[in-house]
């Protein structure tokens, strides 16, 4: 039997947006690009290509044909920004004429070990003509186009779990539950339970007889802290409590991990000994 290489397949033939969500959620989610093979097959009217991403200590990862180049559409557009993207991640980046055949296997999950050690004894195209698929518009690129939109878990205070899960759903009532949630922790923490909003913070955190507070600061950062917990009460809380806001979902978690930097410095404060 064919002994068939340990690597990873991801994306789908002929499917742009997949083999685009392929690359971008690797390097969204950390893994290092140590090089990148572009598979292209063809002829001068109609390129098809595949990608081989070697990642990490060593894995392979192939990313099916779902890109194409020498006429306009999806697929040329598709192929330009992924390759923008991977530009910027990536200093090795070459390209090798590869037989139909070969991207057939990679569409099918089959590639081969042999298949792997012939690519391997081939020469890149030289000189380098990659960077003719990108097009002009790309070359600046804005990261956040194809990038997915989520919320970094792993930064998020333990008390806004919860409530991270729900901000897709609805952001408005995540981040109202949010601010509602820091105000009761504030307040049972300084004991300051008949105050509310701006002037609950300004009592608790700010002055040097206050009942929270940082310890080994000097006054101006505690003063700056404490100022954070009002100004962005009164910046983005108040406006959602008193009006109907048109939910973006980008501005909507920026200002989700505004208030979760709330609670990460709420949970550093100390109880004041008097």
């Amino acid at each position: 039997m064919t002994k068939l290489a340990g690597i990873e397949y991801r994306g789908t033939a002929g499917i742009s947006k997949h083999c685009i969500n392929a690359v971008t959620e690797m390097i969204h989610f950390g893994r290092m690009l140590n090089t990148v093979k572009i598979l292209t097959t063809g002829n001068e009217y109609h390129y098809n290509h595949a990608l081989l991403i070697n990642i990490d200590v060593g894995i392979d990862v192939a990313i099916k044909s779902g890109f194409t180049s020498g006429y306009s559409g999806e697929g040329p557009r598709a192929f330009s920004y992924t390759l923008s993207v991977l530009r910027k991640f990536c200093d090795e980046i070459e390209e090798y004429y590869v037989p139909q055949k070969f991207l057939e296997k990679i569409n099918s999950s089959a590639l081969t070990v042999k298949d792997l050690d012939w690519l391997s004894e081939q020469t890149p195209v030289i000189p380098q003509q990659w960077y003719d698929y990108i097009y002009e518009g790309h070359t600046k690129l804005h990261l956040q186009q194809g990038f997915p939109v989520e919320i970094p878990l792993s930064l998020i205070d333990e008390r806004l779990l919860s409530t991270a899960i729900l901000m897709k759903q609805n952001p408005d009532n995540a981040l109202m539950d949010g601010y509602r949630l820091l105000e009761k922790v504030i307040k049972e923490k300084s004991g300051l339970t008949k105050e509310t909003g701006a002037k609950l913070f300004s009592k608790a955190l700010s002055g040097e007889s206050s009942p929270l507070h940082w310890e080994n600061l000097d006054g101006s950062e505690t003063t700056g802290r404490a100022n954070m917990f009002s100004s962005i009460f009164m910046a983005f809380r108040n406006r959602r409590a008193h009006q109907q806001l048109e939910s973006e979902i980008h501005n909507d978690l920026r200002e989700f991990l505004l208030l979760n930097q709330l609670f990460i410095l709420e949970q550093s404060t100390k109880i004041r000994e008097v």
